[in-house]
Formats: C-alpha cells, structure tokens, sequence
C-alpha cells in the first residue's frame, strides 16, 4: 500500500507564526517566489538579494489520515527519496529521524507514531550555510573565511553555494516524492543481478535482499523476460530466508550495445521480475531491466604510456559525449519532458557516453532508464568536486559509505553504467592545499582504498578510477596526455589560443570548453 503525500504543505521561516502554502516536491526558494515574499533570483542581482533565504531555518508541515486499512498493516514507512538536507522529522510531533544527506532515500518505521484519524508530518530543515559553517569550525579547528569554506562538511550538491557557471543559492525542502509505504509480513530491498558471458550464453545470479517479519510461510517468484515480452524462465519457491539466490542461463542471448554500433533507436532490455507471496497474495514485488553486455576500460600500457579506452562486448569505442551538470538550481523544476528532450538531443548529436559530473546530483531513475533504452554510456562520478573533504571525520565518513552504498546498489543494474569516478579535480587541486597534509593524507586513502573496497563489496563489475582527471597513481600524472584522462581548460582558463587544442595529444578528454556570451535574448531576460 502506498500513499502518496506530494503537493500542497505549509511552510515557515523557523520562529514564525505565519505558515503560507508549499508545494512538494519543491524548495523553500520557489515556495517563497510562489507566494509574492522574494523576487525571481535569476534576475538582475537577486541572487544576493534573496541569499538570506539559505541563512534560515525553514518548517514544512501537512496532515494525512491514517485510516484502519493503513492501521492494520505489519509495517508502516514514511519513504523520502530526498530531503535537502539538515533536517529533523516529527510526526505527532514525535522525533522520528533526521536527514544528513541529500543523496540518500531516507525510510522511517513511522507505525508506532500513528494513531487513528488525522496525524500531522514536520520537518523542520536547517540552514545549509550555517550548519556547514558550524560544522568547519568545530571539525577543523579552524575559523572559516567565507561561507563557501565548510561545503565539504555538508552532503549536499557543491554547486548550491556557486560555481564558474551558476549561482550561489542553496535551497532546502522535499526535493523529491515523499509518501507513506506500508507491508504486511515481507518487504524486497534489494535486487542485484551479476552477468557471466559465456560463448553463446549468459548467466545471470540474481540475488534479492528481503526484510522478513512474520513467522508465516512466505513464497517468492522469480521471472525472467526477454525483450520481446516472452517468459524465458520462471520459478516459485517457498523460503524464509532473508536472502535469496538464484542462477538462470540465457542462451542465445540479445546482446545490449551504444546506439550507433546497434543501428536500433531501441536497445534490447530483458526485465527480472522478483514477488514475494503467502499464499496467493502479493507481499511486494520489484522489477529491474538489465541489457545483457560486458563494459571495460583498458587501461593497458602500449607504446605511448597507458591506454584509456572503453570497450563493449569486446568491441573498442571512440567516446564522443558531454559533462553534465545541474540543469537548474532548483531541481525539481527539471521536468520529465525537459530529461526526454535534453536526452534526445544528445542522442542526436550522435553522442556515445554522458559524464555524470561530481558537484550536483546522482541523477533520477528516469535518466538511467532512458540512457539504458537509448544506448548512452554514463560515466558515474561520485559527488566530491574540487576542494578537500575531511574523510577524518568519523561522522561524515559514514553519512558518506550509506551514501555510496545506496547509490551503487541503486544504479549498478542498469545497462548504461560504464564507470564509476571517485571525484572532480580533487586531485588537480590538491597543491592548493598541499600545506595541509592531513587532508592529502585522507584524500588518497578515501579514494585509493575506503571507496574502492566498499564498490568491491557493492560492484566488482563495472571500471572505477580514483577520480577525474586521473593519472598513475595519487597525484601523479592527473595532467599528463599519454595516461588516464585530461581536463583541458587551457584555452579558457589559461588564456591560450584556439590552436593550444592541436598541441595536446591526450589519450582521453573528458572536460575541457569556453565559456561564452548567451544569445541576446537569454540576456534581456535577466538584465534591463
């Protein structure tokens, strides 16, 4: 059973009495812009006009019903996908949990707070720049300069507080669904499924991560789909095992490849489809789509230094592909439509791959199913970007492994995944703070050891490198042409000419621009 607790909430500034109307998912910036109380940030220079807005504490609040349908159920979750991000939530006003990370999906055992009839949800978010603030000054020991200083100690996109291309304007609120879940004796949490290519088959071990809660006999199903809708295989069984494995074999398999060496605008996706029952009725159930394909990076040495160069099913790709980043500070204004056309029109640019880029988000499901039926690649970074992170921090290293883990197990069935990169430019940037020995010291064991031990646990499958660009070792080569990838923004940045282009050899370029003028007509917008 799900209820859905989307759309109209009420909203406050922390203190005050006057609570106006909300819209979730949303944040407290369109939620102010929505009721008359700030001006449009985009324009002029509201941008610092309206920065107070991220210097407040803000409450959300609604009601719902808990009915005795809802009452009679085993288990009741309150399931936020994500919350934008220092929060508590209360429901009867009763402290049930609070968020700390912006990429996780919170779940809250909420079934002992209930009571009949009308209940009432808060959470009450604190403000991002003054919690990270607080957060530099009492784990570095150190006061910070500026506010932009404690953005590591926060899990929240680095490019809320500003960046080359964008604004300085870090929103909270409900960015995403928020809704009540119940179950009754079982639950599925998790459905992870391995590939073994063989000569003219494939094996898949499907594993599934149940939470069982009732000593009554429970049954599971397991089907496996090709991409023409036929049944190839299906099973039932009895278990009351928490965990499940099975092996299926797949012969003659269709076999997932990049757009343009499949010449089909849609590739071939078989669906596994895992339910669990007591008797004949449905406890829960998931669906995953997988595109059976072997992805590699070959990282060999050869005559010049060492190859980058991504192959599928054996066959080497020339990359051609685009950085993506947010595309608004506020995201959930990003519509569906809006994902469908960029996504479109990368598809034909004729581009192969998108680099998933560390300062803003894990994107939505929508996005890597699309990629996945499209044939685009993803190169997947995770969100650390360009300054150092103090993974010294007990605390935030493990906000930062529950943020890992959560992600890798949501994204590593999905065909598109490609590679897995620990972070941008990190390792560029280090020789700003290469005084700082404690920060380097734990910036390559975080992402030479703590990152890759845990995805070797989560998902030995796909490629991962240590970060972007990347060289031979920690700091060594990350701005070298014969090995790992480059970042070129000489031609910007350094203010070299056009032709500085035909002078770098690199292996791989996964960054490099100019930044230009808009139209005209994108300037009259915000400017008079």
């Amino acid at each position: 059973m799900k209820i859905s607790l989307n759309g109209k909430w009420q909203f406050a500034k922390r203190g005050s009495e006057e609570w106006k109307t909300a819209t979730v998912p949303g944040c407290n910036y369109l939620d102010l812009m929505n009721n008359g109380d700030i001006p449009d940030p985009f324009i002029s220079t509201n941008e610092k006009k309206t920065y107070w807005v991220a210097k407040e504490d803000w409450e959300y609040k609604r009601c719902f019903t808990a009915d005795a349908g809802l009452l009679s159920f085993d288990k009741v979750f309150l399931v936020c996908d994500m919350l934008d991000t220092i929060c508590n939530v209360y429901i009867n006003n009763k402290f049930i949990g609070k968020g700390q990370n912006a990429y996780i999906q919170y779940v809250f055992d909420i079934r002992e707070h209930l009571k009949p009839g009308e209940n009432e949800i808060r959470i009450l978010f604190f403000s991002p720049v003054n919690y990270a603030l607080e957060q530099k000054k009492l784990k570095d020991d150190n006061k910070p300069k500026g506010d932009s200083e404690g953005i590591a100690h926060i899990r929240k996109p680095a490019c809320h507080f500003g960046w080359d291309w964008g604004p300085n304007l870090p929103p909270s609120g409900i960015n995403k669904n928020i809704e009540i879940r119940a179950y009754n004796k079982a639950k599925i949490n998790d459905v992870y499924i391995r590939q073994t290519h063989l000569k003219s088959s494939v094996k898949l071990d499907i594993s599934c991560e149940t939470e069982i809660f009732s000593s009554d006999e429970i049954s599971y199903e397991i089907n496996i789909i090709s991409p023409r809708g036929e049944v190839l295989e299906g099973i039932s069984e009895k278990t009351n095992n928490c965990k499940i494995s099975k092996e299926y074999l797949i012969h003659n398999p269709e076999l997932w490849w990049v757009r343009e060496l499949s010449a089909k605008e849609t590739q071939p996706l078989y669906t596994v489809e895992v339910k669990l029952f007591h008797n004949n009725e449905i406890l829960d159930e998931k669906t995953q789509k997988i595109g059976l394909r072997v992805i590699e990076l070959n990282t060999e040495k050869d005559e010049f230094g060492h190859n980058f160069q991504f192959r599928i099913n054996g066959v080497p790709l020339f990359i051609k592909g685009t950085n993506l980043i947010p595309p608004d500070s506020f995201i959930d204004r990003y519509t569906d439509e809006r994902l469908e056309y960029d996504l479109n029109a990368i598809k034909f640019s004729n581009m192969n791959m998108i680099r998933i880029w560390a300062g803003g988000y894990y994107e939505s499901d929508a996005f890597y199913d699309k990629c996945d039926r499209d044939g685009i690649l993803l190169w997947q970074e995770f969100q650390f970007s360009c300054r150092p992170y103090p993974f010294f921090d007990n605390e935030l290293l493990d906000n930062v492994k529950d943020e890992v883990e959560y992600n890798v197990k949501r994204l590593r069935n999905h065909a598109s995944l490609a590679l897995w990169s620990g972070n941008n430019e990190i390792e560029l940037l280090s020789y700003n703070w290469a005084t700082n020995k404690k920060y380097l010291k734990w910036t390559e064991k975080f992402f030479y050891n703590i990152l890759p031990s845990q995805l070797e646990t989560l998902d030995n499958i796909t490629p991962y490198i240590p970060g972007s660009p990347c060289g031979i070792g920690h700091m060594k080569g990350t701005s070298s042409d014969n090995v790992g990838d480059t970042h070129l923004w000489q031609v910007w940045h350094g203010l070299q000419p056009l032709n500085y282009y035909r002078k770098r050899m690199t292996r791989f370029c996964s960054e490099f621009g100019f930044e230009s003028l808009p139209d005209l007509k994108t300037i009259e917008i915000f400017a008079t």
